[in-house]
């Protein structure tokens, strides 16, 4: 069994969305330079990080502690642009990379693990929490959300969140955007 202590909600997260801005900028090999408030053992933190070219790589280094990591950024092309990638020490190319004792890896080099796989869907108990914890995270996303409309219509981001809302069970959310969007239709016409 897992401890409570190995769980990927309880550490930093250094994203390729956090750095969304600065790895554009890496793209165009352009100067990058800031600065993240980390927590590293439930202690807040500040690391420095910039990002360094040469021939054939470009990499991402974290000051941080006392010596400096290292990290490999990828490339790939896509049809509609160019998705990056951090590269961990073991050499996955991962989205996310996760702060534990001082030093940034991949899960699973980490050996780190989603609260919920921790719980046992087939009790009652464990049923309860995981459609909890379930609906936890639509409401986080949904918080997350900016506007919901684009010339009066849902965009597609809040219709992926009224799926999910459906399938958790949370009718109410369903029925009162059906319910404003049939209004709207009816007072175009």
């Amino acid at each position: 069994m897992v401890g409570m202590t190995n769980l990927i909600e309880n550490f930093f997260a250094l994203s390729t969305k956090l750095l969304k801005q600065d790895l554009l900028k890496a793209r165009e090999r352009k100067p990058v330079e800031g600065f993240l408030n980390v927590f590293n053992d439930g202690k807040q933190a500040t690391a420095d990080y910039s990002v360094e070219y040469d021939s054939e790589e470009t990499c991402l280094v974290i000051h941080f502690g006392i010596e400096s990591q290292r990290i490999l950024l990828s490339e790939h092309e896509l049809t509609f642009g160019t998705r990056s990638y951090l590269t961990c020490k073991c050499g996955c190319k991962v989205n996310s990379l996760y702060l534990k004792n001082g030093i940034f890896a991949c899960r699973k080099c980490h050996k780190l693990h989603y609260q919920s796989t921790m719980i046992n869907r087939t009790s009652k108990h464990g049923k309860f929490l995981y459609q909890q914890n379930q609906i936890l995270k639509i409401m986080a996303l949904r918080e997350s959300m900016g506007r919901i409309f684009y010339r009066s219509s849902y965009i597609k981001r809040f219709k992926h969140w009224l799926e999910l809302c459906s399938k958790a069970g949370l009718v109410s959310e369903v029925n009162d955007a059906n319910n404003l969007m049939r209004d709207i239709n009816n007072f175009k016409q």
